[in-house]
């Protein structure tokens, strides 16, 4: 643990984290916003050299070490780095793979209390010299998925440097740095120009649909469909995001938006609608390199003239989006609460959509075999996107409420959003949005 946490000092909960507070004190004894990444590592390894790297990832990682305490029933939580909190690495040895995916999925699916249990775990399974998994299991209290990802991706760099006698890059930012400059952000003259750029930006759009906390129904199995997108969507994705000189991701966004909107509000597509948008929000020069819960959501307001071109609609919506993540670092939470939102209830993310392009980490002599077993509950409907930065082995998967949406085919609905994000994508653009939504 590095020395900056050392003091054990206790201190509050950021919004975000409060928010995910909220949900346990409400679902005490379901295991709602677990978060799991799963790693298969194939070939020449070298297995003490992978748990060492893996172990001092774990040391590193701060947030695996919080802990949390309520003084009393009344009071708000508090939250410090306790080294003793910190989990062992478990090395597990098995024979068939198949009985580790249930051990994994058993402990994804088990109660997490969070005051008395540790908050992350971080396991090793040795299936043959030339065949291991790296499991990597917390709570989204205290991470997001680019949080993981770091681990992930830190845990590839330290292999690497233990196995070539090299000395490894820095270690992860202290987790008691992030929050400093978390609080810093929120009383600079930046955050109140975000404020108002928000004030602004919600007086002009819809409005935000709220949840009361304590009435969500975690119980039930949501409809789901998840496909992976031949190489030659990939192909044309990249060459018409050029066309329109946007990302890829953002180009993937604004089309699903526009689909998504037209499939959920038929004859009102007309309107603005809000689409929901995880932003990284890892600006600061401490959170880039901090694996922590960072991530916000923030509404995009779509609308599409009825004579506005594909190309248009997704240069105007990655402008957009641009702008509102230059604004990005003003919490969700915190927008809530100008908004007059008070204490158990938030705005309803949905729908919701996400696009996740990240390279796996890479382990010299293996193939590697990422997987996100867990990501925490969506709330409606949800739509995430994950792929290579290269826009390479796309993978697609929609997730719905089975009480909001009992009537829907979502493997049809998948059909439907790859017919026209195809079609969309032809003749450059130059089409109208509406009569492909239409066919």
């Amino acid at each position: 643990m590095l020395e900056t946490v050392q003091s054990l000092r206790w201190l509050s909960l950021t919004p975000a984290q409060f928010d995910f507070w909220e949900e346990f004190t409400f679902h005490p004894h379901q295991p709602v916003s677990t978060v799991a990444h799963c790693i298969t590592l194939r070939g020449e390894l070298d297995e003490q050299a992978l748990l060492a790297a893996l172990q001092q990832v774990t040391v590193e990682t701060d947030v695996f070490a919080i802990q949390f305490q309520q003084p009393d029933r009344d009071a708000l939580p508090l939250q410090r780095c306790n080294p003793q909190r910190c989990p062992q690495v478990r090395q597990i040895e098995l024979q068939q793979a198949d009985v580790a995916k249930l051990m994994m999925q058993a402990d994804i699916e088990g109660q997490l209390n969070l005051l008395s249990q540790p908050l992350a775990a971080v396991w090793l399974f040795r299936f043959s010299p030339a065949h291991y998994t790296v499991y990597i299991r917390a709570h989204h209290i205290i991470i997001d998925g680019f949080g993981m990802a770091l681990i992930e991706h830190r845990l590839a760099e330290l292999y690497r440097t233990l196995r070539q006698k090299k000395v490894a890059s820095q270690p992860f930012g202290a987790f008691y740095a992030f929050l400093a400059e978390e609080q810093q952000y929120a009383n600079s003259e930046k955050s109140r120009q975000d404020a108002e750029y928000w004030r602004r930006y919600v007086a002009h759009g819809p409005s935000l649909p709220v949840l009361k906390k304590g009435g969500e129904d975690y119980g039930a199995e949501c409809l789901h469909s998840e496909a992976m997108l031949p190489g030659y969507f990939s192909q044309q994705l990249s060459a018409f995001a050029e066309c329109c000189d946007v990302g890829w991701p953002d180009l993937l966004l604004a089309l699903s938006a526009a689909w998504l909107t037209f499939q959920l509000y038929g004859e009102e597509r007309a309107e603005v609608h809000p689409i929901w948008v995880p932003v990284m929000n890892r600006r600061g020069k401490v959170a880039a390199c901090v694996p922590a819960l960072a991530v916000n959501i923030l509404p995009l307001f779509i609308q599409i003239d009825p004579q506005e071109r594909v190309a248009d609609y997704v240069k105007r919506i990655a402008k957009t989006l641009r702008d509102l993540r230059t604004h990005g670092r003003y919490r969700i939470e915190t927008l809530a609460a100008d908004q007059g939102l008070g204490k158990g209830t938030r705005y309803f993310f949905s729908p919701l959509i996400n696009v996740l392009p990240f390279d796996p980490p890479q382990f010299a002599g293996c193939a590697v075999e990422r997987e996100v077993m867990a990501s925490g509950p969506g709330d409606g409907f949800n739509i995430t996107w994950r792929g290579r930065t290269d826009a390479s082995e796309l993978h697609i998967d929609i997730d719905a409420d089975p009480q909001m949406y009992a009537g829907q085919n979502v493997e049809e609905m998948f059909i439907h959003l790859d017919n026209f994000l195809r079609r969309a994508m032809m003749h450059e653009g130059q089409q109208p949005v509406y009569p492909l939504l239409n066919a």
